[in-house]
């Protein structure tokens, strides 16, 4: 059987931290309400979330929204 002491570990063995990820929504100012503005067209809905259209109000641009519904929305919505 062998010790219970711990080995030593060599500089270059080091494991490495992954880098973090930022959202898309992590470098952007303000609220989304002042960055785009949705549209009436529903493309798809599931049971928890929707998928509507908006448009970029800085070019104009149309994007497709993957608009989630809470937990605490859904907490209510199963009672």
């Amino acid at each position: 059987m062998g010790s219970s002491e711990p080995l030593p570990i060599a500089d270059g063995d080091r494991r490495r931290k992954k880098k973090r990820r930022g959202r898309a929504t992590d470098s952007l100012p303000g609220k989304f309400e002042d960055m785009y503005k949705l549209t009436s067209e529903l493309l798809g809905e599931g049971a928890y979330a929707k998928v509507q259209g908006a448009v970029s109000l800085q070019n104009g641009k149309e994007y497709a929204v993957k608009v989630s519904v809470s937990a605490e929305c859904q907490a209510l919505l199963c009672k």
